[in-house]
């Protein structure tokens, strides 16, 4: 009797050590691609997240001088070094002129603070998934301006 205890536990032992070194590679694997993500790759949760890109989607605007307007607008995020980023707005004006501005930005380690500015105006983001962007811009002065949209990274 006390001989098949003995090998009952051993056999037991064996399995419940094999099973935690699967789990361990298991979480070895994720340690290490989770470290890559934060060096640059494109995380979803954690770390700095990769911005660079074209992200489009459609912006509705409000002008203090004229009114509603709705329409396409896209921001290519051209470069990034860490937690700050540059790029260019484009979109048409309501009376039909095509606009690029430039725009810079950057975000708080934790991405609860993200915004950023042109020549007229600031933005304040949200990143909502990796490949998801909320933003709204405003600028004062003789006409007021706010305008809020989600963009989504073109692939």
């Amino acid at each position: 009797m006390a001989g098949t205890s003995r090998k009952k536990r051993s056999s037991t032992t064996k399995t419940v050590g094999a099973a935690a070194a699967v789990m361990l590679a298991g979480a070895l694997a994720v340690s290490a691609l989770t470290s890559a993500s934060a060096a640059g790759a494109d995380p979803e949760d954690g770390g700095t997240p990769w911005l660079v890109g074209t992200w489009t989607g459609e912006r509705h605007v409000i002008n203090s001088a004229t009114g509603f307007f709705e329409g396409p607008v896209s921001l290519e995020i051209k470069e990034q070094r860490g937690r700050t980023f540059q790029g260019e707005t484009r979109y048409t004006a309501a009376n039909g002129t095509a606009v690029r501005k430039t725009v810079v930005g950057g975000f708080t380690p934790e991405r609860t603070v993200m915004s950023g500015a042109n020549d007229e105006g600031v933005y304040t983001f949200k990143l909502i998934r990796r490949n998801v962007l909320d933003y709204c811009y405003a600028e004062h002065g003789g006409a007021a301006v706010t305008s809020c949209g989600r963009l989504e990274r073109q692939k």
